[in-house]
C-alpha cells in the first residue's frame, strides 16, 4: 500500500491504524477514528503522475491545483518576468515535482507563518522555500509557500542537478510561485484546474 501513499503520511497513517487496533481491542470499532483513516489517505495520496516532456524548453505544472494569476512584472533581483501562480487546495495531491531540466543554483528558506492561502497580501509573512534554478541558461525562480494546514514545508533530500518529473518534496493547501523569463509563450489560463505536468507553456 506504501506506493500509494506519500512518504510524508506513514507516521500519521500508521499511528491512527495502530489506534483503530487498540480500540477494537479494548472497546470496540471507533468510526470516528476509520473516518479520519479515510481523510489521511486521501490527503497523503500518491498518485501515479508520469511527467515526461522531450521538449527542453517546455514548462510544466509542478503542482495540482488552480492557477490564479499570471501576471508579467519586474523583479529587483530578476528584471521583466512573468509569474504564474497555483494554488494547491487540500483536496489537491500535495507531492510537487520539478517542471523542468534544472540546475539548482541556490536553495533559500523562510521561517514564517502559516496562513491560508487566499492571503495574498499577507505572503511576506508565510513561510516560503525559494529555489534559483538555471533551466538551459535562462534563470527560474520557485517560490513555494506554505498554506494554513501545514506544519512545514517538506523538500526532499534533493540534488542539484534534476530531471523534469523529479520529486521535490509535499505541500497541503499552500501556493507554488513560478517566475520565469518574459520571453515565455503560455499555453494555460488563469482559473484553470491542473494537474502536476500540464503544459504551462515553452520558452523561446
Amino acid at each position: 500500500m506504501m506506493k500509494y501513499i506519500t512518504k510524508e503520511g506513514y507516521f500519521s497513517i500508521s499511528l491512527i491504524i495502530f489506534l483503530i487496533i487498540l480500540f477494537w481491542i479494548l472497546n470496540s470499532f471507533s468510526f470516528v477514528l476509520f473516518l479520519l483513516l479515510l481523510v489521511f489517505l486521501f490527503i497523503f495520496r500518491n498518485p501515479n503522475r508520469i511527467l515526461i516532456c522531450h521538449d527542453i524548453k517546455a514548462i510544466l505544472s509542478p503542482i495540482d491545483g488552480q492557477i490564479v494569476q499570471i501576471e508579467n512584472t519586474v523583479r529587483k533581483d530578476f528584471g521583466e518576468c512573468v509569474e504564474i501562480s497555483i494554488v494547491n487546495s487540500f483536496y489537491n495531491a500535495g507531492s510537487f515535482y520539478a517542471p523542468f531540466e534544472m540546475n539548482i543554483e541556490e536553495i533559500k528558506y523562510r521561517y514564517g507563518l502559516f496562513l491560508d492561502k487566499e492571503s495574498q497580501n499577507l505572503n511576506f509573512l508565510k513561510e516560503k522555500i525559494t529555489i534559483n534554478a538555471v533551466n538551459n541558461s535562462s534563470k527560474i525562480l520557485l517560490e513555494i509557500y506554505a498554506g494554513n494546514l501545514g506544519k512545514k514545508i517538506r523538500l526532499d533530500n534533493i540534488s542539484h542537478s534534476l530531471k523534469v518529473g523529479d520529486r521535490l518534496g509535499f505541500l497541503i493547501n499552500g501556493k507554488i510561485k513560478l517566475i520565469l523569463p518574459k520571453n515565455i509563450r503560455i499555453q494555460a489560463g488563469l482559473g484553470d484546474e491542473i494537474k502536476s505536468g500540464s503544459l504551462l507553456g515553452y520558452l523561446i
